[in-house]
């Protein structure tokens, strides 16, 4: 079964393989274990991810986990399609404990408006959305904290390039 469109990009539609709905629910029982109020503690590096679904190494093997970028791309892909934040915010680099620099490529590519120089605020944007979504619970983080700062920037871009848009069609 091909994961794959006409265009030869991921059709989110089609259901997740049996690899990738294991990541899934795996980052889901961790979002819903975090509490909003600490979201940063539901991270967890591509090593351990793959050592946890994986511990034998069959799979993913070290250094590079072959294949993990990809199934978790799909993830996001699938999640984002009915509207929900990107579930691989979850997944960081050991060395700086953050999203790569494809996590924001990703977003880009989904349509998500990511200014240039605001990866890591949109990261952190995603990972309290993915933990407050999943936790069903609401955070008490304080609405004027730069990461919700951060995120309304981003919107307020997203909308100002629409409009735009919107305006050239018009025109």
């Amino acid at each position: 079964m091909s994961h794959t469109d006409s265009e030869g990009g991921i059709n989110p539609l089609e259901p997740l393989g049996p690899v990738e709905e294991r990541v899934r629910q795996f980052l889901i029982r961790r979002a819903r274990e975090t509490s909003p109020d600490q979201p940063f503690t539901a991270v967890i590096t591509y090593g351990d991810l793959c050592k946890a679904l994986d511990p034998d190494e069959h799979y993913w093997v070290a250094p590079r986990y072959r294949g993990i970028g990809q199934v978790l791309g799909r993830v996001s892909r699938w999640e984002h399609a009915p509207g929900r934040p990107l579930l691989s915010a979850l997944v960081v680099q050991a060395q700086s404990m953050r999203a790569g620099k494809g996590f924001a490529q990703l977003a880009r590519d989904l349509g998500e408006h990511v200014e240039l120089g605001q990866d890591t605020a949109y990261w952190r944007s995603q990972v309290e959305e993915v933990v407050c979504y999943w936790s069903g619970r609401e955070s008490s983080l304080d609405e004027s904290s730069d990461a919700a700062k951060a995120r309304a920037l981003a919107l307020l871009a997203k909308i100002s390039g629409e409009l735009d848009e919107v305006r050239r069609l018009l025109a």
